[in-house]
């Protein structure tokens, strides 16, 4: 009884399980469409498959829309590499794609197409192609065959098969009733379907697909990199809907995945994140152009969603074709990850280099009275050594996310908090903001992309705002950096962006109360870029980091001499690694540059914590923990104020994780002594 009991649940759970699975189809083509309808691709057909649209954001259908593009090189590659030949492909968890409707005259005549997905999924998909016109007058079946639950129907160029292709042995059966031939050149699409599966599952279906398919090429689209804040929150998503990704923590990384696939039996497995796939392969017209659909400045969230994916591809082909696959996407990509079969045995492993060093370094809650700085792109700025006054940002307000016009107050002597909105200040994000007096001073930032912020001086003791610098002659930005250099009584402000695809390099030199200062500045000076740092050290501004107009970090530091008439710009040139990073937080603490966090959707992990000697230049770069306790955290967009010369209190960051939910951290510090000496 009790094992019939356990082998019934284990039954309940898998029925929940894939019923959760083919729900993703429906979130999925609902996507789609809104990315379709908004121009990003092209599918007249994909609207079909849907009763009604829904607009997603900027994010999401930037999502999806580089899947489509990803799947897109795929179909591209294999029909090139083999041209004029007649080859199938078969689209295991197709869902509702539409990918053979739109496929040109030459490629339908010489292909196969094979959906394969569960009965329940592939009935609602014939049942309607039969009523919309568009699709039933390309696909009409002329066979029917049907076993149970599980059916294929077929035209001979086009196929719909519902199983569950776990059952391999009816999958088989269907197979060969279409007349799918197992010795022509095929092509498996996998689009966020194996990662369903249990590994034993997962491993079965791969091995079916190699002892089925004399010669094949497996391309399979899913997630990687779980460990980091944002990846912790990919997984808890799939969970929460019942759909979990069950073998990423087996798989985690690309490197493990293409050893993976070699060593189940492809002669070449090669892989690329979508991150490269986005910057390398795209052409900047094609940025452009997408830069240009729908207002987007969430270039984080973009960057690390992108590296958090892979297209990979499993080859079983002849010597020539593999050559050729590898050789095409060596040049169409900056990296690419592979393993042949011979190096297997030849003890050639792909490791990458870990510039961070592992310590103990542990984020510790921060106890305050009440939430504080949930928020991101905000200003935090401490006040009177004892007040810290955190401006603007983006957060969450009755469930919703927006931009925030309420002032927080954190008293750090006693974790004591003031909201305070008895203020006329307006929305601003991605501004910066320094003390001057019994003034706050708040420069530029933005509203919306559209809409950008001149300067706000706000009263500390009666909240009374006034605007400054309404000149047009300043050339208004956000995303720059700014400091307060107490030697020469000047403030520095540094490049930023002035539009969502355009930064600068300008300089603007100011008195303590904002008003501007006439300067001349070197003839060398940094590129343009925003999302960087700008700190004092003595009589010189500290530019750190940042992001280029090829949206590629860089790990620069200069220095700007305010002392002089004539202003200079110098490279400060260290020794050991610095990774490139932006949207971190920087301080100078004595002779030392501390850089946190921040983005690089290169790196397998996220920024850590960086030491910089001023004076020697010697820098070393920190593993910091991707959680604080049991939390997430995700570190970018982040404030950081010094409490003490060994300890950084961290405040707000983060933000939302594609589709997967926001998260923005909680008030927390981070101990370094042990690093200081």
């Amino acid at each position: 009884m009790e094992e019939a009991f356990r082998i019934n649940q284990r039954k309940s759970r898998k029925a929940r399980n894939d019923v959760s699975v083919q729900g993703t189809n429906d979130s999925s083509i609902l996507s789609k469409v809104s990315m379709v309808k908004l121009g990003y691709f092209v599918d007249i057909f994909l609207r079909e498959f849907v009763d009604k649209d829904v607009r997603r954001s900027p994010s999401i259908n930037r999502g999806y829309y580089i899947r489509m593009k990803a799947l897109e090189y795929a179909f591209d590659m294999f029909y090139s590499t083999y041209d004029q030949r007649e080859v199938q492909i078969v689209n295991l968890g197709a869902g509702f794609d539409a990918t053979w409707f739109r496929l040109d005259e030459e490629r339908k005549q010489r292909t196969h197409f094979i959906d394969i997905d569960f009965p329940e999924v592939m009935k609602r998909k014939l049942a309607l192609i039969e009523v919309r016109s568009r699709l039933s007058e390309q696909f009409e079946p002329i066979h029917t065959f049907g076993s149970l639950d599980n059916f294929a129907v077929t035209n001979e160029k086009y196929s719909l098969i519902g199983v569950d292709m776990r059952d391999s042995l009816t999958l088989n059966t269907l197979l060969q009733t279409v007349k799918v031939d197992e010795t022509k050149p095929t092509l498996l699409i996998s689009e966020v379907v194996l990662t369903y599966m249990g590994r034993s599952s997962c491993n079965r279906v791969i091995q079916w697909i190699l002892d089925f398919f004399q010669e094949c090429i497996l391309c399979t689209y899913e997630q990687v990199l779980p460990d980091d804040g944002f990846g912790q929150v990919m997984v808890a998503h799939f969970s929460k809907l019942g759909s979990p990704l069950k073998c990423i923590h087996q798989y985690p990384t690309s490197e493990s995945q293409v050893q993976r696939y070699t060593h189940l039996g492809f002669d070449l497995s090669l892989c690329v994140n979508m991150h490269d796939f986005y910057r390398n392969y795209l052409s900047p017209e094609e940025h452009n152009r997408i830069d240009l659909l729908e207002p987007f400045d969430e270039i984080e969230e973009w960057q690390t969603k992108c590296a958090h994916y892979i297209l990979l591809f499993g080859l079983k082909t002849p010597m020539n074709v593999s050559k050729q696959w590898f050789d095409q996407m060596t040049r169409d990509f900056r990296s690419i990850i592979h393993v042949k079969k011979e190096d297997l045995t030849s003890n050639h492993h792909q490791t990458f280099n870990d510039d961070q060093l592992k310590i103990d370094l542990q984020f510790e809650p921060y106890p305050t009275m009440m939430t504080y700085a949930q928020r991101f792109g905000h200003q935090s700025i401490l006040v009177n050594e004892k007040y810290v006054w955190t401006i603007g940002g983006f957060g969450t307000v009755d469930g919703r996310h927006r931009r925030l016009k309420t002032i927080e107050v954190l008293n750090i002597d006693n974790g004591d908090i003031q909201r305070l909105d008895n203020h006329l200040l307006g929305e601003c994000v991605f501004h910066t903001c320094h003390v001057s007096g019994n003034l706050i001073l708040a420069f530029f930032g933005r509203k919306s992309p559209g809409i950008l912020n001149s300067c706000t001086s706000i009263d500390i003791n009666t909240l009374e705002i006034s605007n400054f610098n309404e000149d047009e002659n300043f050339l208004r930005r956000w995303r720059h950096c700014s400091c307060y250099i107490q030697q020469t009584d000047k403030i520095i402000i540094f490049g930023g962006k002035i539009d969502t695809s355009k930064s600068t390099n300008d300089t603007l030199c100011l008195q303590p109360n904002g008003a501007l200062i006439p300067s001349q500045f070197s003839q060398v000076k940094p590129i343009a870029r925003n999302s960087a740092r700008l700190n004092t050290y003595k009589h010189f501004a500290i530019l750190t980091g940042g992001l280029l107009d090829n949206d590629e970090p860089t790990n620069e530091i200069w220095l700007l001499d305010t002392s002089q008439n004539l202003m200079t710009w110098v490279l400060f040139q260290t020794t050991g690694h610095i990774i490139p990073r932006y949207s971190h937080s920087a301080d100078i603490i004595d002779d030392t540059l501390w850089l946190l966090g921040g983005i690089n959707a290169h790196e397998h992990r996220p920024p850590g914590l960086c030491k910089i000697n001023l004076i020697t230049g010697e820098a070393i770069e920190y593993i910091i923990p991707s959680a604080c306790g049991e939390q997430p955290i995700i570190l970018y967009n982040h404030e950081t104020i010094v409490l003490n010369k060994t300890t950084f209190l961290i405040l707000g960051g983060g933000g939302n994780c594609f589709s997967f939910g926001a998260l923005i951290n909680q008030p927390m510090t981070l101990k370094f002594d042990h690093l200081v000496n």
